[in-house]
């Protein structure tokens, strides 16, 4: 009711009753439900006539010249340049999630919660919106040990030494009137969905315990969130009643299969013949359920990531397409059983025998050749003399494909299998600089992005440091203050 009566000088009442009853009811049910419940409400306002729901669809007037029309409702641009995205797929069931987050976007009230399964869509629908209507679209990815500071913002040394307050994106958001997409919601800490309280509540504002300040927010700020459904996926927690009711709830679900194949056709611009194909893998491998992960239901051996990074490949002949998915699918999995399993399936649908050892039969290609004559020729080379072995092999095709398509790898098995080796040698062939970070428990984000420490020595550092300004530091001196600069510097990054 405080929907239809914020919406209804511009659509009129009948219509602002049956937009909230659609948004209040239909939005939390599968798409047989939905339509159970349609009829439902047109049988009560229009008495069972949907001639009468058409007519006052018809009451479209443009609010003002600042307003776009997306999917049947008027909804105010942003500050910037509205961005058309060509290359998104629309197909009738994206359009009906997009009309339900227009409907819900069009009085920018509400917090939207979209929940559906992983490869759903339902953060690149709320960007395309944003997009289409010139609004500024910044994302936040939750996990659990997701910090408040990374919402709201800590203090930070400026370029003068002095620590200043730097705030977070959700402040900017909320200060400048952004669309933030706050991810995997159900995955965060329970103090950051407090912090969230008072922005969710009616009265919308943030506060920032460390300045005592409190932000209203723009009026185009707009906050959505996203998750997987709990119970279906590890970690994903069970939102209390109170807190999901602070929220539009819009259940998104899986793509249906014959808009799978027209998105695979159109993305990936493979043959019809190969996309269809890949949905009836898709279909056969969901059926199956995966012994070492039982609790990842169908999506044990496949996800919809998988289907389109299959596809993002873009293999030519049926060949091709079978040897693409066994890299891809069967060897993750680490039992035999699992993978001749897949290999099957695959070879049904693509009419192809899969041959593992003519897969991996690297011998011959141009990269092979390339870094056995880099290796022999220099004989100081720290992998001179290396013994290929039929796991090196293997390795070897998996990550160059990985390489070649700008895909990250995760390598997993026993140690002195090969696994840097391997990334040793391809940054090698390559020429590419490689980075080895050894992980262990107590590692941090600082150590992958870099921090603030402390400099020891300090007293000495700066007499050196003046002495050299001075010119009374021999060479090797001199290397060394710029060795201890460049410390500091690093220390910074």
């Amino acid at each position: 009711l405080d929907y239809a009566r914020l919406i209804h000088s511009q659509y009129g009442l009948q219509r602002s009753l049956y937009e909230g009853c659609c948004m209040t009811f239909m939005t939390q049910l599968n798409s047989p439900s939905s339509k159970s419940l349609h009829q439902l409400i047109i049988k009560k306002l229009f008495n069972g006539k949907p001639a009468g729901l058409k007519a006052v669809m018809k009451n479209n007037t443009k609010p003002s010249e600042n307003h776009t029309f997306f999917e049947g409702f008027w909804i105010e641009q942003g500050e910037n340049e509205v961005d058309e995205m060509q290359r998104y797929i629309l197909t009738d069931s994206i359009k009906k999630h997009l009309s339900n987050i227009a409907r819900a976007v069009v009085t920018k009230k509400y917090p939207v919660l979209l929940q559906g399964p992983t490869s759903s869509g339902k953060t690149s629908m709320v960007e395309y919106v944003a997009k289409k209507t010139g609004h500024r679209f910044v994302r936040i990815n939750n996990h659990e040990h997701t910090d408040i500071q990374e919402y709201l913002g800590s203090y930070i040394s400026n370029d003068k030494g002095k620590l200043v307050f730097q705030e977070g994106i959700l402040v900017e958001a909320v200060r400048k009137g952004y669309w933030i997409v706050l991810d995997e919601l159900n995955l965060a800490p329970s103090e950051v969905l407090e912090a969230l309280n008072r922005l969710l509540d009616d009265n919308r504002e943030l506060f920032i315990p460390e300045t005592q300040e409190t932000v209203k927010p723009h009026p185009q700020f707009m906050l959505f969130a996203t998750q997987n459904p709990p119970g279906l996926y590890g970690g994903r927690k069970v939102l209390s009643r109170a807190f999901r009711n602070r929220f539009l709830e819009l259940h998104v679900d899986d793509i249906p299969e014959n808009e799978l194949q027209v998105i695979l056709e159109k993305r990936s611009e493979l043959a019809p013949s190969f996309c269809k194909a890949l949905v009836l893998i898709l279909k056969d491998l969901q059926k199956n359920r995966q012994n070492t992960q039982v609790f990842a239901g169908k999506h044990g051996f496949i996800t919809l990531r998988d289907l389109f990074r299959w596809a993002e490949r873009k293999p030519r002949t049926w060949e091709e397409l079978g040897y693409t998915g066994y890299m891809l699918l069967a060897e993750r999995l680490r039992k035999e059983d699992e993978k001749t399993l897949v290999k099957e399936v695959l070879e049904k649908h693509t009419k192809t025998k899969i041959n593992p050892s003519k897969l991996y039969a690297c011998e011959s290609t141009p990269l092979f050749k390339e870094l056995n004559e880099i290796i022999e020729r220099d004989v100081s080379h720290p992998l001179h003399g290396i013994v290929w072995t039929k796991s090196m092999k293997r390795l070897f095709t998996l990550i160059s494909e990985c390489l070649k398509f700008k895909e990250p790898a995760l390598l997993v098995g026993e140690t002195g299998t090969g696994k840097t080796t391997v990334c040793q040698l391809l940054s090698t062939v390559l020429k590419q600089r490689l980075h080895i970070l050894n992980c262990h428990q107590h590692t941090e984000t600082a150590d992958f992005l870099g921090g603030l420490r402390p400099v020891r020595t300090k007293n000495r550092v700066q007499r050196t440091q003046r002495n050299h300004r001075k010119g009374r530091l021999s060479s090797s001196s001199r290397n060394r203050v710029d060795q201890i600069n460049e410390e500091i510097v690093h220390s910074h990054l």
